[in-house]
Formats: structure tokens, C-alpha cells, sequence
């Protein structure tokens, strides 16, 4: 039985775990709640900060990055929930303070790294070895494994142009997420895991003094809870890779949460978003009926600050009855970071300013832009602008203003800011009519298309929920009732988590009252809550996506071929002798005998624009660009293997398990086939 089935009616002296975590990362934050299966109880988790923070010193040249570990001394008097932890680790930079001078000591210090969600989508992080020829002045190494002229190097592959003075190996942001999820396990647990990683990578997880506990449980249950998960669930965007989910998965797994792979499901933003709307005390739980004014079809509208998610739904009158196959999801490259973008590009950027991002833009050439266009995603240029922003403290006070507008000039007319030796005078309507009203123009362009593909008409919904962190603007709210003439708009106020308390442990309600879970929903957000009841709804997990991932299925293809060519018809049947459903995955396998290689791979041409220059030449990713893996016959349905190719994809996929959790040898969630 998988971790997500559902579980027979346990007499008291079963000991299976009931409890499931449910954990939403998000670019700005993480939230997370503990859900029992047996109960049906929701349990918010939250963090209470002790102690003072770790002082950041940005640092003025790079050299060797490492995660550090900063102790503080702990002041149990002076403590604060927090119910959403910001998604912020510090990166601890060594620097010598002289080349040619060996015994001068190391000093480290911190560089910030915030906002670093999306560059898990890029590609999997790995280990590059290198064989070099030693010249006949150096000195010589034995080696039972290389000749005694050659030696070997190793690096960190690839790596992210953080700044235009900084670059971090994609790698160690990996790790700082582990750094995140380990701020979830009881401080004990914590300790262990700062030791492995230590021990294992010479890197170790930052964080300030938290303690983690759950409203509603005395700390000796959280504990116990923590301790027996039966599963880890986490949410992600519709469009982002199959690359992502494997970082994703890696992250728990280092971190400790769970022991095996098969315990961590991912599901879509968008329908964590949607099944928030499913329990509540005016539902019955216990037979899962769903409230009539939930039926019928519901858009959801989640504004994160890195994608915008769109999700259709057609609830039905049991959720139990609810599957995949009900769920429609969309995602659009644009967000609160971009609304940023635009309103520093739109109303805050001087001349000198436009010349220097120009300069700095190293494909504007060709696009003939300076910036990116309002409501646009236009990836690769915001990832340059966002490169430019963080090169300075000047260009990061205007993400900061950025940010302060969003909240200031809905409320005031006018306003008067001051940049640096700047003063700028700035006026509701520009914000409106330069910076929202593209965003939802575009908006309107990408539901329309939406709409059109899954068949439905505007008329048709229902009930539509706005939410996200930039979810709760008017001007979206506007455009929603003017689009759906029939629906309930629903739309999530920005909600100050960190000043919410939820109740003592002592006051918690047994039955999750309505009033309580609606608080639970805004104080941890609906995808967090959405994540933790999937449990309940087991039946709206996507099996093939969750068991035949794109990477494992391009490694069982290359087993099934040898030195003549095979049919489509042919394929589907070696595979079946190796025990894959192909009926469930078939559009993946003939993606891939076209000669696609699966997203997230190799680095997109737009999210290549995140790495170095010597990493986007990364030798790796020009081979297995360089030819197609299959050819087509002419004029027939036959594929044959580009041997030579096959072989470099071979090795880079080795490369990317070595030493990871997940292999490609076993599908994940091999057990769900079992009833």
C-alpha cells in the first residue's frame, strides 16, 4: 500500500502512522502542517525565533563558498511565532586575505541568498571529474585508478550567476534548502543532521535559533509525530520540470524527514490551492460530501512571487469521487517578483540607470529590449535584471522600495520616496496603468486560452479563489467579477501571519471548528493546507506522473535498445516486458523518441541565462545538445539509437544519481499498483 492510500479502520492496537506532512516552500517563505490520518486534524506548524539574528556582511569578491552554522546564545525569555519562516539562508564566503602569504588565516562572511525557488527548476546539480596530464615538473601521484601522469579534479557543476560579482554553485542553493526543511525536525534531530552534512559535504545548515512546535500538540507528540511519517508532500508549478520534483524530493530526503523516496509526493500549487476548499466543518467529513455552494466548476487564481497558477475544477458531490482527471492546471511565468521588476523598470529607474542594465544585458542585442516588457515573463531578460539588482546596495534598496510601493500606493493617491540622493514623486494611477494593468491583460490573455483548451466558458464558473501573495489586489478582484458574471469571487486579504496566534495548546478544538480552519488556511496558506489533507484524497494523486518520471523513462529506453532499429509498436512492448505501463505514459515515450530530451535535463535557452558563462558552456550540456539521441527512418515509424550520443547521456545521468537518494533504476511509488 502506498503512503497515500487509504488506510483501513485501525483498531487501537494497530501501530501504523497516521501522520502526514504537508510542506509548502514558496520563493519568499515555508509553511507546513501536520496532518492525522485516523482524526482528521490539521496541525499548524510554527517557529519561534530565539536569540538574536545573524548579521549579514555582503562580501566584495568571491572565492569558495560554504554553508555556515552561526550559534547564538539563546535567550528563552524572548521568543516569537512565526507561521511562515522566511525562505533566507546565509552563505558563508571564504575569503584569503593575501594569494601569496599560506599562512595568513581565513577569514568567512555571510552573503544573503533569498528568492532562490526557481533556480531548483534549472537542472540537477552534480559532480564534474576532470582528467588532466600532469606535466613532467609536478609532481607525480600514485593512483590505483589513473596513471601516474594524470590527475584528477573535481567541481561543482553547474553554477549560478547569483550577481554580477557573485556566483554560487546550484549545488550549495540545494543545500540551502535542506537548510529550510531542517529547520522543521525537533532541535535534537537537527543537531545529528548538522553533523552528517558536515561530515559528508564540509558544509553545514544555517539557521537562526528556531524552535519548531505545532499548534495543538505538547511537544512530546510533535515529536513523535515528526519521528513516524508515513509521507512528505510538497507543491509545485504546473509548467516547472521533471528537475525541480527530483530537487525537491533530494532536499527531504538530506534533510532527514522521511528515509525512502517513495515517501515524498509532489503535486501541483494549483490543486493543493483547490483541495483547501474541500474540508470544513459545514462538510461532512466522515463521508466526504462536499458543500453544495463548492460545486460546480471553481477557477483558482494562486499569484506567487514567481509564477502565477491557474487551476479548473469540477467538484463533484463526494470527494471521494474527486481524481487527477477532474483538475486542470496552467501556469504563467509572471508573479509578485516580476510586479517588482516592472515597477522599478516602469517608475523608478533613471536614465543613467537604463544605460547601465543595458550594459550589463548581454542578449538585448538581439531582443533590442532594455527590460522587460510589464506583464510579460520574458525570462531571460528578468533574469539579467535580477542579476543587475542584486550587484549593489543602491539597486537592492530599489527592490526594497519596490516592494514598499506595492503596499503604499493602493492606500495613498501620491507619494513621495527618496532613492539614494533621488527624490521621486510617484502616483497611484502610474502604478495602476503601468505596472497592473499589463500584468492583468496578460492575465486575461493566458485564462482565455485556458478556458479555451479545457472547453469551458466563463459563464460556466462558479466560485473563483484569488489568493498568493500578491493574490489580493483590487485590480485582480475588478477583472475577475467582470469575467465570471456567475461566480463567487473569493479573494485571500494579505495575512501577517507572524503576529497571529492560533490558540494555546490547551484551547485547541478537538473538530477543527469552521471559524479555526479558516484561520488555519490564512495563516499558513491554502497550498500548505491544501498539501496536508491530500491524505484524505488519496485518489487525486497522478500516479503515472509520481511513478514514471521523464528521467526514469528516458534511462529504461535506453536499455531496451540494441543495434537495430525499433518500431514505436516495438518499444511499448520491451517496456512492458519491463514491467512499465506504457498505456499511462505514452505521449512521454514518443517525446522521446523524437529526439527531445526531457525538461530540466539540461538548462532551457531561457534559464541558461541563470549560470555562469563558464557553465553555460558546460561541456556536458553542449554534447547532448549537439545531436539528436534517435533517428527516424525515412518513411517509416522505426527509431534507431545515436549510439555515441546515447552513451554521453548515459554517463550524465550516472552523474546526476551518484550519491543522491533517488536512482533511475526503480520507479517511484512502485508500490501504488498494489491494492
Amino acid at each position: 500500500m502506498s503512503s497515500l492510500e487509504m488506510e483501513p479502520d485501525i483498531r487501537p492496537d494497530q501501530t501504523t502512522s497516521p501522520w502526514y506532512l504537508g510542506i509548502d516552500f514558496g520563493t519568499t517563505g515555508i509553511s507546513a502542517a501536520l496532518l492525522n490520518r485516523r482524526s482528521g486534524e490539521i496541525y499548524p506548524i510554527y517557529w519561534e525565533l530565539v536569540g538574536a539574528k545573524v548579521e549579514l556582511d555582503v562580501p566584495k569578491t568571491n572565492r569558495e563558498f560554504t554553508l555556515s552554522t552561526k550559534k547564538n546564545k539563546t535567550d528563552f525569555n524572548s521568543t516569537q511565532k512565526i507561521y511562515r519562516l522566511p525562505s533566507i539562508v546565509y552563505i558563508a564566503q571564504k575569503l584569503e586575505k593575501a594569494d601569496n602569504d599560506r599562512d595568513e588565516t581565513i577569514e568567512e562572511k555571510s552573503l544573503l541568498l533569498d528568492d532562490f525557488k526557481p533556480t531548483l527548476k534549472v537542472t540537477i546539480p552534480y559532480i564534474s571529474i576532470k582528467f588532466e596530464k600532469q606535466k613532467l615538473q609536478e609532481k607525480l601521484e600514485e593512483s590505483f585508478l589513473l596513471a601516474p601522469n594524470f590527475s584528477a579534479t573535481t567541481s561543482h557543476e553547474p553554477v549560478l550567476q547569483w550577481s554580477e560579482k557573485h556566483q554560487i554553485p546550484l549545488s550549495l542553493v540545494k543545500q540551502g534548502l535542506v537548510t529550510l526543511l531542517t529547520s522543521l525536525q525537533p532541535r535534537g534531530n537537527v543537531e545529528n543532521t548538522i553533523s552528517l552534512i558536515e561530515k559528508e559535504t564540509q558544509t553545514a545548515v544555517i539557521t537562526n535559533d528556531y524552535v519548531c512546535r505545532a499548534v495543538g500538540l505538547e511537544d512530546e507528540a510533535f515529536v513523535s509525530a515528526l519521528a513516524q511519517l508515513k509521507s512528505v508532500i510538497m507543491g509545485s508549478p504546473a509548467s516547472w520540470p521533471e528537475a525541480y520534483r527530483f530537487n525537491l524530493r533530494e532536499a527531504v530526503l538530506k534533510a532527514g524527514l522521511v528515509k525512502n523516496v517513495n515517501q515524498v509526493v509532489v503535486i501541483e500549487d494549483a490543486i493543493a490551492t483547490a483541495l483547501s476548499e474541500l474540508t470544513s466543518v459545514a462538510e461532512d467529513t466522515e463521508n466526504h460530501a462536499i458543500s453544495e455552494f463548492r460545486r460546480g466548476g471553481i477557477l483558482i487564481v494562486n499569484v506567487g512571487a514567481s509564477t502565477t497558477e491557474l487551476a479548473l475544477v469540477n467538484l463533484p458531490e463526494n470527494g471521494q469521487n474527486l481524481t487527477y482527471s477532474h483538475f486542470h492546471c496552467h501556469s504563467f511565468a509572471y508573479g509578485g517578483h516580476a510586479l517588482d521588476q516592472d515597477i522599478i523598470c516602469q517608475l523608478l529607474l533613471k536614465d543613467d540607470d537604463v544605460g547601465n542594465l543595458a550594459k550589463n544585458q548581454k542578449n538585448q542585442q538581439k531582443s533590442g529590449q532594455l527590460w522587460p516588457r510589464p506583464g510579460y515573463p520574458d525570462l531571460s531578460i528578468r533574469y539579467q535584471l535580477q542579476q543587475w539588482l542584486k550587484s549593489s546596495s543602491y539597486r537592492q534598496e530599489l527592490l526594497v522600495t519596490a516592494r514598499n510601493l506595492k503596499v503604499i500606493l493602493p492606500s495613498e493617491k501620491e507619494f513621495t520616496l527618496n532613492i539614494g540622493d533621488n527624490i521621486k514623486y510617484l502616483q497611484q494611477k502610474d502604478l495602476e496603468t503601468k505596472v497592473l494593468e499589463p500584468f492583468v491583460k496578460q492575465l486575461n490573455q493566458e485564462l482565455n486560452s485556458f478556458l479555451s483548451k479545457v472547453g469551458i466558458s466563463p459563464v460556466g464558473i462558479n466560485r473563483a479563489i484569488c489568493t498568493g501573495g500578491s493574490g489580493s489586489w483590487k485590480a485582480i478582484a475588478r477583472w475577475l467579477r467582470q469575467k465570471l458574471p456567475n461566480a463567487i469571487i473569493v479573494q485571500d486579504a494579505k495575512f501577517e501571519s507572524e503576529n497571529v496566534d492560533l490558540g494555546q495548546e490547551n484551547d485547541w478544538e478537538s473538530d477543527n471548528s469552521l471559524s479555526q480552519i479558516e484561520d488555519i488556511k490564512l495563516t499558513i496558506g491554502r497550498v500548505a493546507y491544501g498539501l496536508a489533507i491530500l491524505p484524505l484524497y488519496p485518489q487525486i494523486v497522478d500516479i503515472p506522473q509520481q511513478q514514471y518520471n521523464d528521467y526514469f523513462l528516458l534511462w529504461e529506453i535506453l536499455q531496451v535498445f540494441s543495434d537495430y532499429p525499433l518500431s514505436t509498436k516495438e518499444v511499448f512492448q520491451l517496456l512492458e516486458k519491463r514491467g512499465i505501463n506504457t498505456r499511462v505514459c505514452q505521449e512521454k515515450i514518443q517525446t522521446i523518441l523524437g529526439g527531445k530530451l526531457p525538461p530540466g535535463l539540461i538548462p532551457s535557452e531561457e534559464d541558461i541565462m541563470l549560470l555562469s558563462e563558464v557553465s553555460q558552456q558546460n561541456n556536458d550540456y553542449q554534447n547532448l545538445k549537439e545531436k539528436p539521441l534517435f533517428d527516424r527512418e525515412t518513411g517509416s515509424n522505426r527509431y534507431e539509437l545515436n549510439y555515441e550520443q546515447a552513451e554521453y547521456v548515459r554517463e550524465y545521468l550516472s552523474k546526476l544519481v551518484a550519491g543522491s537518494g533517488q536512482k533511475l533504476e526503480e520507479p517511484l511509488l512502485k508500490s501504488l499498483e498494489k491494492k
